[in-house]
Order: C-alpha cells, then structure tokens, then sequence
C-alpha cells in the first residue's frame, strides 16, 4: 500500500506534486544526465497521457504505482521515509536544478523538449534487469523505440497513436544485424542505400542517424528482416488500485 499520506508537506497542507517527480527523475535518471532525466519524463508523460493500466492521467498517480519506478520500492514497501527519500535527491544539487524545473513541465503536462524516446511507456536497464523477467517485453506488440544511456526504451505498438511513428519503429526494429557495412573514404548514404537497396531514410532509421554525415570506420547496419505481423494485444501487467484512499483527490 502506498502510505500518501505521508507525502502530504506541511508548508502547504498539500502534497507536492513537482517534489515528488522531480525526485522520480533525480533517483531514477541522475546518473544518466539530464538526456536520461528528460527520457524518463516522457515515459512517466506518455504514461499519463495513455492512462496506463487505468492507473490516471495524472502523471504522480502514474510513478505511485507499486514497482513501477523501482526508486520508490523501499518506500513503498515501509522501509524509507519520504524526508530521507527527498533528502537523497536534493544532496544531488546540479541533477536537482535540472530536474525541477522539467517537474513542473511534466505536471503541466506539457514538456517543452521533444520526445527522445518516441513514445516510451516502458524502460529497463539490461545490465541490471533480466529482460527475460520482464512482463512487458514478453507482449507481441512490444517494440524498442531507442537506447538513451544504460537504459533501453519501448512501448506497445498499438500505443503510438502517430501511424507513421508506428510505420517508422516497426522498421527500425526489425533490423537485420549480420548485416552490416563499415564505412570507408568515399562512402555515401546515396550509394550505400543504392548497393545494399534500401532507402537512405531506411538507413538513417535503423542506425539511429540524425544527418547523412557518417564516418570511416562507422558500423552501419543495411538490411531489414520481413516485418513481423501485429497479434491481438494483451494486458501488460495486472491492473492494481488502492481502493478507499482520501489523498487520490488531492493530486
């Protein structure tokens, strides 16, 4: 059970929602820099928008879920008070003063910066999660939409309510990885998607190029695999409420 009423703050007689997320971004992404912190913003914003789970569009509601965010385990488990919580990401000052100011946006429901990771609802990171263990990777609809940092980020196909996105991510994971060229002197997107017959936008997407520049020496990937056929969607995780709770209203 998640003990709201403890996040309540007394200056205000209210709970403070930006805190609370801000935190989230702090504990979760600090390490990973404000490109991490601002990944994981979109996730909890994407969330929220979607309503995942039926758990609300209010992107608080969204991080309180149990085990959603794993920065709030020992929390919600009883084993840490939300001062020392809150304490362990404002000691972290440059992290703090990026991830505020992003908390505010993100409880406005609308962050300023472009979503870098194309409509992520989930995220993991392989070195420290068994993806094998993890429910969502497991749906047939689950696609990676992009590595930021040590963590890698997803979402359901059916979530992405922007059919070309959907076209584009379809695509770009369905990569062909023995299937790569090394970039030499005088090589070019043009030629290289006129030998290996593949589009210049093709390359680009599925090796995450922003521009055509590419340099000697580059590993670039040239082929697609046969798209890979949608099934019917399933639930991802078992839908979890706190029924009888005073403090939903006070978000």
């Amino acid at each position: 059970m998640i003990r709201l009423k403890d996040l309540l703050i007394e200056q205000f007689g209210r709970i403070d929602s930006e805190l609370i997320l801000a935190t989230t971004l702090v504990l979760e992404a600090g390490g990973e820099g404000s490109n991490g912190m601002l990944a994981v913003a979109h996730v909890i914003n994407n969330r929220a928008k979607e309503n995942h789970n039926g758990w609300g569009t209010n992107p608080v509601k969204q991080v309180l879920q149990p085990y959603q965010f794993s920065m709030w385990n020992d929390y919600t488990t009883g084993s840490e008070k939300w001062g020392d919580v809150l304490k362990r990401a404002q000691v972290r000052t440059d992290q703090w003063s990026y991830a505020l100011p992003l908390a505010k946006q993100l409880r406005a429901g609308s962050i300023s910066s472009k979503d870098i990771t194309l409509g992520a609802t989930f995220y993991y990171n392989p070195k420290t999660a068994n993806k094998d263990s993890l429910g969502f990777t497991k749906h047939p609809d689950y696609v990676q939409t992009k590595t930021i940092g040590r963590h890698v980020f997803g979402t359901l196909i059916d979530n992405l309510a922007d059919t070309k996105k959907q076209a584009a991510i379809k695509q770009a994971t369905n990569i062909n990885k023995s299937a790569t060229h090394i970039v030499k002197s005088g090589d070019t997107l043009s030629e290289l998607a006129t030998k290996y017959k593949i589009t210049v936008q093709q390359l680009k997407q599925i090796n995450g190029l922003t521009s055509d520049n590419i340099k000697i020496g580059q590993k670039l990937y040239v082929q697609l695999t046969k798209p890979v056929p949608n099934k019917k969607s399933v639930p991802t995780t078992p839908k979890q409420t706190i029924k009888d709770n005073p403090w939903d209203d006070m978000f």
